[in-house]
Parts: C-alpha cells; structure tokens; sequence
C-alpha cells in the first residue's frame, strides 16, 4: 500500500511538472507572436477632436410573444477623431525657391485619419429572458458609435480645421525665416 502512494504522488508530480512545461513553452509561444504587419504610413494629423455622445439602442424581438419585449440599452461612448493629410495618398510637395524667397506647399485634400473608441460602456441594459442582446449586437453598435464619431467631427468642421492648421504650421515655420509661403490643397491655393 506505502508503494502504491508513493507511486501515486510520483506520477501526480510528474504530471504536474509536465503540463508546467507545456504551459510555459504556449506562454512563450503566443508572446512571440506579436508582430501581425508592418506598412509605411505618410500621415500629417494636424487637427484631434474629442468627442462624446450617447445613444439609445434597441434589438427587435427574435421570439414575439405578448409577454416578451425588445432588448434594449442605452450606449455611453467617446474618443479621438484625428484629421489632417496622407501624403501617400495624392500629390504632396514642397518646393523652395531661394532667388524669391517662397517656399511653395501642396497637401491631397484633407480627410479622417483614425478614429479611436476611448470609451465604450454599455448603461442600463434590458435584456429578456427569450430576447437578449447577443454579442453580434455589441459589436454592431460598437461600429456605429465609430461611425457617429466620424459624422461628428465631420460636422464640426474637422476638415476645414485641419487645413487651416496645416497652414498655420507651415506658415508659422517658413514666414520667420523670411520666405512667403504659397499653400495648395487638393490643386487650390489658399
């Protein structure tokens, strides 16, 4: 009996060392999967809005019975919007000329460069038992709430702003040095 313990506590032992080492050996595996890509970015941000908002959304019924009612839930979210130029995207230049003392600038037009979900919390969720909110539906209002974000600083302008800061910057850099600056976007001077 005192062999058949002691034989017992061995394998449980070895056992235990060897699932260890395998978790040990998945451990070092997944942290050396890291890098998915890489690609050149050409991106000149010069305008970040800070946005928030909030929204009531609803799920329609998948059983409709008259005792059961739509899921629903109120969303609370906010990020960063970022604006400004990718110079990879259209044509980008600049061009000194010394004799006039100019330096002459063009950018592609401005466009949304990343919009980053800071915030996303789901407040006072009305779930039921035969109708719930699944998690394909967390996931589309997570999407919307990225999308009312864009809408949102599109609709304050953020385009606008970006390219007149993108002015600023370069006049605020070329002008002290003595040159005048000649801005284009999108083929326009400014």
């Amino acid at each position: 009996m005192t062999i058949g313990t002691v034989t017992l506590i061995v394998v449980i032992m070895i056992t235990g060392v060897i699932i260890g080492q395998r978790t040990r050996r998945e451990i070092r595996n997944e942290e050396t999967q890291i890098l998915q890509g890489m690609r050149k970015v050409c991106k000149l941000s010069t305008v970040e809005l800070s946005l928030a908002d909030y929204a009531k959304k609803s799920v329609p019924k998948s059983v409709d019975l008259p005792f059961t009612k739509e899921a629903s839930a109120y969303l609370f979210y906010s990020g960063v919007v970022s604006a400004g130029f990718d110079v990879c995207d259209g044509p980008a230049e600049i061009s000194v000329n010394h004799a006039k003392r100019e330096v002459h600038v063009t950018l592609p037009p401005p466009r949304i460069l990343s919009v980053d979900v800071l915030r996303f919390e789901t407040i006072n969720e009305d779930s039921g038992f035969l109708n719930a909110i699944a998690p394909s539906d967390r996931n589309r209002w997570f999407n919307e709430a990225r999308a009312a974000l864009e809408k949102g600083a599109l609709s304050s302008g953020a385009l606008e702003r970006a390219q007149a800061h993108a002015h600023e910057l370069f006049a605020g850099f070329v002008e002290p040095r003595g040159y005048t600056l000649r801005f284009t976007v999108a083929g326009e001077p400014r």
